[in-house]
């Protein structure tokens, strides 16, 4: 008999950002009330399910989400992943506003056309073989349980392209949304299906009733 176990990819939940500056690897980055109430709806998703670990980027944004749905489960391990850091274009980008970006971060223009062509820019491949290494650890650690991976834009991106074989360009017209996921089915060790699943946002609890106050 084959084993069949899910696995999840997910993207940090929505950042605060109100002067709309690209954040890559800057501290001081957390979730918006958005990106609060989206993990809320992850932990939601999740909680009925044997989740035994979840490994997470280091990064802040990253971190938080992943403390969020962790309170919908029953303690599983948790696990720093820099495996699922953010794309290491990100560092080149951070630290001006989305609209300065085309004249003050020429090279983007050659990312965007093509991603990893430049020496500064990481290879679609290897953030995918990361993301990969990573989903193999997990796999490795949940027994007959399922495993939550949280990362990363581009890194999910690249291994979402790769495993449909389009080619790097491809890497921003497939979009995983903050606070969406990837859920991965494995069969005897191999993945054999991917679905994405959008961000939902937590429904609000009723308001009470006045007439039973």
């Amino acid at each position: 008999m084959q084993q069949r176990i899910r696995l999840y990819l997910v993207r940090h939940c929505d950042v605060a950002n109100p002067h709309g500056v690209l954040y890559g690897y800057l501290p001081g980055f957390g979730l918006s009330a958005k990106g609060l109430s989206q993990a809320e709806s992850l932990g939601q998703r999740l909680g009925g399910q044997p989740v035994r670990v979840i490994r997470t980027s280091p990064l802040e944004r990253a971190r938080q989400t992943t403390s969020i749905i962790a309170r919908h489960l029953d303690n599983p391990e948790v696990v720093v992943d820099d495996d699922l850091v953010e794309a290491r274009f990100g560092l080149y980008l951070q630290g001006i506003r989305y609209a300065e970006v085309p004249w003050r971060r020429p090279l983007w223009w050659v990312h965007m056309v093509y991603p990893g062509l430049l020496r500064r820019d990481e290879r679609v491949g290897a953030m995918a073989g990361r993301v990969e290494r990573s989903l193999e650890r997990l796999l490795e650690s949940v027994g007959d349980g399922t495993g939550v991976c949280v990362s990363h834009g581009d890194p999910i991106q690249a291994f979402w392209i790769t495993y449909l074989h389009r080619h790097p360009w491809a890497l921003h017209h497939l979009q995983c949304a903050k606070g969406g996921l990837l859920a991965l089915d494995y069969e005897s060790g191999k993945l054999v299906k991917v679905t994405y699943v959008p961000p939902q946002v937590a429904a609000a609890p009723p308001a009470a009733d006045p007439s039973k106050v």
